[in-house]
């Protein structure tokens, strides 16, 4: 809250001094300007106050520590489809949010949620057959500022196209290296960008010891980089380049099969990566040098 402070104008009668020249035996007596008219002040309007930058950056650690939160449970539930087929709604299978620095938890009602630091997760499954179902995941803030905070993220395939809706409030370029919300800190936006080069070569290498060739299509070789968090990808300039969430992907590939060699690009298309290069080469050559991110 902002403190007003106002001046108070204290007004002070001037004294006029008449005298001359001449010493008088008795002063005549000091005369007194009228008192000048008192304006009114108006008081300045009363500006609501702002919140503060400390509680502002709480909120915005909280939006991330969910948008970590959801993203965990969204990888959990994936690698868990790509062995059973199938979503999961038992939560002892999917990955325990974060805790809290010191360790503790929100509470969470019963055993089919997950506890965080200050959120709660509870899961549930639609459908049942591979190409028709989804999961939803739940995430409900408990507890001083996160109170009232509720996001959900549902995930899967309707009628064999997949979908997802993702919290339009949970932006993943906010949660970039800014601060340290509770969560695994997500990798530097450069490392999109070389852990999918890293899984288009292994796919290359993989295709290269069934068929003894490479590939430039990455479909034939079984290659799809991840969207975003909110489903979309960024727009390719041809189809011979396939698109994640902020970069787009290429293979080459020279020579006569089997002495063939390729090279891999990958081009920063939107937001703190945009207009940044990366290539990779058979022999497994970066350019610039290998950014170190984990695959």
């Amino acid at each position: 809250m902002r403190s007003l402070s106002f001046r108070f104008i204290r007004l002070v009668p001037a004294l006029v001094v008449l005298g001359g020249c001449e010493r008088q035996e008795k002063p005549p007596a000091p005369t007194r300007s009228a008192p000048a008219p008192v304006k009114a002040i108006t008081p300045a309007p009363v500006t609501p106050p702002e919140q503060s930058t400390t509680e502002q950056e709480l909120r915005e650690r909280l939006r991330c520590e969910a948008l970590l939160g959801l993203k965990g449970l969204l990888v959990g539930q994936q690698e868990f489809f790509g062995e059973k087929d199938a979503w999961t709604p038992d939560v002892t299978r999917l990955p325990t949010p974060a805790a809290c620095a010191d360790g503790s938890r929100v509470p969470a009602p019963d055993a089919t949620w997950l506890a965080g630091c200050h959120f709660r997760y509870a899961v549930s499954v639609a459908g049942s057959t591979p190409d028709d179902s989804t999961f939803s995941v739940r995430a409900v803030g408990v507890g001083g500022l996160a109170e009232g905070f509720t996001y959900t993220l549902t995930h899967g395939y309707a009628a064999r196209k997949l979908v997802r809706v993702w919290p339009s409030e949970l932006v993943l370029e906010e949660c970039h290296g800014v601060r340290r919300p509770e969560g695994t800190p997500l990798p530097a936006p450069l490392c999109e960008g070389a852990s999918n080069l890293k899984a288009l070569f292994t796919a290359e290498k993989a295709y290269f010891g069934e068929k003894d060739r490479f590939s430039e299509s990455a479909a034939v070789v079984g290659f799809l980089p991840e969207p975003c968090l909110d489903g979309s990808r960024v727009p390719v300039p041809d189809d011979t380049w396939i698109a994640g969430c902020h970069f787009i992907y290429r293979a080459e590939v020279s020579g006569t099969a089997p002495e063939q060699t390729f090279r891999l690009t990958a081009r920063g298309m939107s937001g703190p990566v945009v207009e940044q290069k990366l290539t990779l080469d058979s022999q497994y050559t970066w350019s610039p040098a290998d950014p170190g991110c984990a695959p």
